[in-house]
């Protein structure tokens, strides 16, 4: 009987690892700190606490809609809430040619704050860069996944080492930008946000990253609006400190009207689904390149200069809210 057991022990053991034991993809998730990248980090938390992934570092740029220093701090705290020790926090001290509109970054600081009572934010700037981190755990982990939600400052300086995989939250391929809200009116709105603020970081990554792009573009980022009827379901249904911090978010009153006006989307959440869960973004490969300057400075347009990468094309609303909902709620 022993040496039945033990000849049984002895193939397990040869047998290979499966997929439910297979270790998660590493992750850094590079962000400005909006309101919506605060959103994605609580949904990113829930899939980090599952286990399907595994997420190394939060890279902050202040190129974007965070204000330097109170966008670090905004993730260290959503971090302490989330539950998310023993992720590294860096943040980084590149700026881009353009800037964020001052009001709306006042505005999102403000409603970052109210979602983290009790925090005593450290604004300190982190002894390791964001972009030396970067490239740090990807010559640890050359598999390591970058998901970029704001401007590609932090990536950019990190070339010529690249993730695996990059997934960005950014450009508009065959829709029109979004600029707005007090951006200079020199520019013509062809434009997406995050890749105007920095142009030449986007260019960077698109054209020059020896690693796979996938772009999540307005094309299929418009498909998932911020509605009324999914802040009732989420109202109903938030059993999660993940789920929790998301609905105060987009509760705010500062928040709420711009939602009625129809002006916000779950754009960086969508992004950062894709990458964790395919399926819930359309993909198809094309050249595409950055305009750096003029009226179109920050504009994506196809082009045979360009870097070859998957844009999104659409993405599915409805189950998109609902694994969201599922995901920040810790259903599986």
């Amino acid at each position: 009987m022993r040496r039945l057991l033990l000849a049984l022990l002895l193939a397990l053991a040869a047998l290979p690892a499966t997929a439910a034991h297979a270790r998660p993809p590493a992750v850094i998730f590079d962000t400005d700190m909006d309101f919506d990248d605060a959103a994605t980090l609580a949904y990113l938390a829930q899939e980090h606490r599952a286990g399907r992934i595994d997420l190394r570092a939060i890279t902050v740029t202040n190129s974007g809609a965070g204000l330097p220093g109170r966008a670090v701090r905004h993730a260290r705290c959503l971090a302490e809430r989330l539950g998310l020790r023993g992720v590294r926090i860096a943040d980084g001290s590149g700026t881009g040619p353009n800037s964020f509109p001052a009001d709306l970054r006042q505005l999102f600081d403000r409603v970052l704050t109210a979602a983290t009572p009790g925090c005593a934010g450290d604004e300190t700037p982190s002894a390791v860069r964001a972009p030396d981190l970067i490239r740090k755990l990807l010559r640890d982990d050359p598999a390591t996944q970058i998901i970029a939600t704001g401007p590609l400052t932090n990536p950019a300086a990190a070339l010529p080492h690249s993730a695996s995989v990059l997934t960005s939250m950014g450009g508009a391929v065959h829709v029109p930008g979004n600029l707005c809200c007090g951006t200079p009116p020199e520019f013509d709105g062809t434009q997406e946000f995050n890749y105007w603020l920095d142009p030449a970081a986007a260019r960077a990554v698109l054209t020059g990253s020896r690693g796979a792009v996938r772009m999540v573009s307005l094309d299929a980022a418009n498909e998932v609006p911020i509605t009324a009827a999914f802040l009732d379901r989420l109202a109903a249904d938030h059993g999660t400190p993940a789920a929790g911090t998301v609905l105060e978010i987009v509760t705010h009153p500062e928040v709420l009207p711009l939602i009625e006006q129809n002006l916000l989307y779950w754009w960086d959440p969508l992004a950062a689904m894709s990458a964790v869960r395919p399926g819930h973004v359309r993909f198809t490969y094309g050249r595409v390149d950055v305009v750096l300057s003029g009226p179109s400075a920050g504009r994506t347009v196809l082009s045979p200069s360009g870097g070859l990468i998957r844009y999104g094309t659409a993405a599915g609303t409805a189950a998109f809210e609902q694994r969201f909902l599922d995901t920040l709620n810790g259903r599986p």
